[in-house]
């Protein structure tokens, strides 16, 4: 038991030591000798730092004036395996005098205990310190995350990093000298059908947000795009001397597909630059930059403070055209010679050597190697004539993102034979042109044998040509009289009844629509002929009311029988029916005829409100509202006629 607390406490005292080993805070600089009128870049940056982090103090910079600062960042590097997470503040300074100047240890607090970074001693000088300037590594290294995407991490040249417009400066002359975009190719004079690299890269020094808004479109050439990391990955190229942030914006393997003098398109990038205008004075009271990052108290210190403003520039760039000269292959190529251009291995085979003519053989050419694999045409095959040939089946087996473009691209031809016996398929011949010593080269492969056994299956019938097979009409020499040959079925009358049969329901389906738009558009005369129909059909009903002895719904039907008839009959609409409407329209008929329907009319809204009389009465209402009906309806008719 007291090993193994022991070995507990070990471990935990390792384990303190690892973690101050890793811990450190340390200050960085731009460059150690500088020119009195150039810029100093001061960076303190604690890495691997776990726990309470705040109280940071700056040395004072009483020998310089702070232009610009603090700035803050964080992020993680890993390196040869090794994680590192970091914090840094910079600065940017610039001396007040000549001599040499040593910047104290700045301060921090983690976990309540105070860390010391290193100091550092700067050579001032007067004058422009550019040939002792410190190298691209000097300035960029120790500074892990700083750049893209937000941007470049170049200074000017005095010490201030590029993102910062000073006054007065060109911004369009900064902008052109650290924002460009250029096509780059691993050749610019190559033979037809020969393998083109062409890479399209973004060089910045400068924060930026960049967007392709025109890709080339490689006119005459076979474009292969190769994969790029997404999202993009950034790495740095020195240019005339400055270190620029490089991003690929596309890269494309390209085959010439004809000769002569071929133009790469421009690529179109949008640039938003985002640039920090300074200007001088309204400096603030900051809070501790540690404090902002972990959250701690507010931090006093004279020398923080933000000066001037971020602006966003719109600039856009397009790389310049490359002209290609493609050169044709010599004319003299051999007649196997179908275009391809590279270095390539040919394999022919075939899947069976015996076989029957009820089966089918396939003849595989595999071509492999380097070149425009992708653009490999079909080897010419010589079939001999027993078999049947088909078009080849064509397959791809190319390497992602190889580079030249690599792979193999196999022909399968399947072979059907016609006829039994032992047959050779020559040998495949397969010409390829090599750019590299500018000749033709040949592959051979050996012939094969067949041997082919009649099959079960007839391919087709053998044509009969003995004797009085297959002989030719005789020929009339005089004009022959012409008879009509007349079929069994054909113009017989059930021919002709099956002929008809679809056209039957066709006319009923338009006799029947006819009808129905005619009483659709006839409505009141169809009322009008059905009148007095409907007028006994209603007094039928009043009938079997007054069986029941029922006299409220009686005198009801018999009264809607009545007026019903005269509405229909007389073309009334029953909203507009009245008693001097009805009059009016019968003025014409005999007053023994009008007299008994008023009569019958007023009896039945007598009896509404007042019925009495019983079944004796009901039974005479019914007998003249038929009567009276009838009366009307044989009256209206004759003066119709």
């Amino acid at each position: 038991m007291l090993r193994r607390v022991i070995a507990l406490l070990l471990f935990a005292g390792c384990m303190q030591v690892a973690q101050a080993q890793n811990m450190r805070f340390t200050t960085k600089v731009s460059a150690t000798t500088i020119g009195l009128d150039e810029g100093l870049q001061v960076q303190f940056m604690l890495e691997n730092a776990q726990g309470d982090v705040n109280g940071f103090t700056p040395p004072p910079f009483k020998d310089f004036d702070v232009v610009q600062g603090p700035m803050q960042m964080q992020g993680t590097s890993i390196v040869n395996g090794s994680r590192s997470d970091y914090v840094s503040l910079i600065y940017v300074l610039q001396a007040k005098h000549v001599g040499s100047f040593t910047l104290a240890a700045a301060t921090v607090r983690v976990n309540g205990n105070i860390v010391r970074s290193n100091p550092v001693t700067i050579e001032v000088v007067k004058g422009n310190n550019s040939a002792t300037a410190p190298s691209t590594s000097q300035r960029g290294g120790g500074f892990p995350g700083g750049g893209f995407p937000g941007g470049g991490g170049g200074d000017n040249g005095n010490g201030l990093p590029e993102g910062v417009l000073r006054k007065g400066e060109n911004i369009d002359a900064k902008l052109k000298k650290n924002i460009f975009v250029k096509v780059a190719v691993d050749k610019t004079s190559l033979y037809e059908g020969e393998q083109l690299t062409a890479t399209y890269k973004l060089y910045t020094r400068l924060p930026t947000n960049s967007s392709v808004t025109k890709v080339p479109a490689f006119k005459g050439f076979s474009a292969k795009d190769v994969e790029l990391p997404n999202p993009p990955q950034a790495t740095e190229e020195v240019v005339n001397g400055l270190t620029y942030k490089v991003f690929t914006i596309r890269k494309t393997l390209l085959f010439p597909l004809q000769s002569g003098q071929l133009e790469l398109d421009p690529a179109e990038v949008d640039n938003q630059v985002k640039l920090l205008q300074v200007t001088p004075g309204n400096r603030k009271r900051p809070r501790d930059p540690f404090d902002d990052i972990f959250g701690g108290d507010p931090f006093d210190d004279d020398f923080f403070g933000q000066q001037g403003e971020y602006v966003t520039v719109p600039y856009k760039i397009e790389s310049a055209p490359v002209t290609i000269n493609v050169k044709p292959v010599p004319a003299n190529h051999p007649d196997s010679y179908t275009g391809a251009v590279g270095q390539f291995r040919m394999d022919a085979s075939i899947d069976k050597d015996q076989l029957t003519t009820d089966d089918a053989l396939t003849l595989k050419v595999t071509i492999t190697g380097q070149g425009n694999v992708n653009l490999l045409n079909a080897p010419k095959v010589s079939i001999p004539g027993a078999f049947e040939r088909y078009d080849p089946k064509v397959t791809d087996d190319i390497a992602k993102n190889s580079n030249p473009l690599s792979g193999a691209r196999i022909f399968e031809f399947p072979l059907m034979p016609q006829e039994a016996g032992d047959h050779v398929i020559p040998a495949i011949d397969f010409t390829y042109f090599d750019p590299v010593s500018q000749s033709f080269k040949t592959l051979h492969s050996s012939p094969f044998t067949v041997h082919v056994t009649p099959g079960k299956q007839t391919k087709h019938e053998k044509e009969d040509f003995s004797v009085g097979k297959n002989e030719l009409a005789p020929i009339h020499r005089v004009v022959t009289s012409w008879s009509k040959a007349s079929g069994f079925f054909f113009s017989s009358v059930w021919f002709w009844l099956l002929l008809l049969l679809p056209v039957v329901p066709l006319v009923w389906l338009i006799m029947k629509k006819r009808r129905e738009d005619y009483n659709t558009q006839n409505a009141s005369l169809l009322k009008h002929r059905n009148a007095n129909k409907v007028a006994l059909k209603r007094l039928s009903l009043a009938a079997k009311y007054l069986k029941d002895g029922q006299q409220k719904a009686f005198y009801e039907e018999t009264s809607r029988a009545v007026w019903g008839y005269l509405s229909n009959k007389l073309h009334i609409p029953f909203a507009e029916l009245n008693r001097q409407l009805v009059t009016d329209k019968l003025q014409h008929l005999r007053a023994d005829r009008t007299t008994p329907l008023f009569e019958l009319m007023d009896d039945c809204e007598m009896a509404l409100y007042a019925p009495s009389g019983g079944k004796g009465r009901m039974q005479q209402t019914y007998q003249q509202a038929i009567e009276i009906i009838s009366n009307l309806e044989q009256d209206l008719k004759q003066q119709q006629v």
